[in-house]
């Protein structure tokens, strides 16, 4: 089974009529009856399509809506907390470390005095 989305071929086109005669502008490898539901000619190319492949067709109202919605945006959110913030944080929290190792020294000027003021 083949789940169209009217979205994906366009707006509805008001003057498209779907004809059973070979003489008007398409001629149809399928009875026209089964066209019924297409809303201009490239969902009724489509349906064609898929019934020629043998499949049967029908239509699904979400299309790609399903990109708008709220989840999407919370998965979003929680990608960036738990992949993008974690990754950050520990590339440069190692740019830190390795100036301490390669300078001797802290990497942040006052780190030291600060260390000695606490300890006494």
């Amino acid at each position: 089974m083949v789940c169209l989305f009217h979205g994906d071929y366009g707006p509805p086109d008001p003057t498209f009529v779907i004809s059973g005669s070979a003489s008007g502008l398409h001629a149809w490898a399928v009875s026209p009856k089964l066209l019924k539901e297409a809303r201009n000619l490239g969902e009724a190319e489509a349906i064609q399509r898929y019934l020629l492949q043998g499949q049967t067709v029908t239509w699904c109202d979400q299309g790609y809506a399903w990109v708008e919605q709220d989840a999407i945006g919370w998965f979003y959110i929680a990608a960036l907390l738990f992949v993008v913030a974690p990754y950050l944080l520990v590339r440069f929290g190692a740019k830190t470390t390795l100036k301490r190792l390669i300078t001797g020294r802290d990497a942040f000027p006052g780190a030291a005095a600060d260390a000695s003021r606490r300890s006494s």
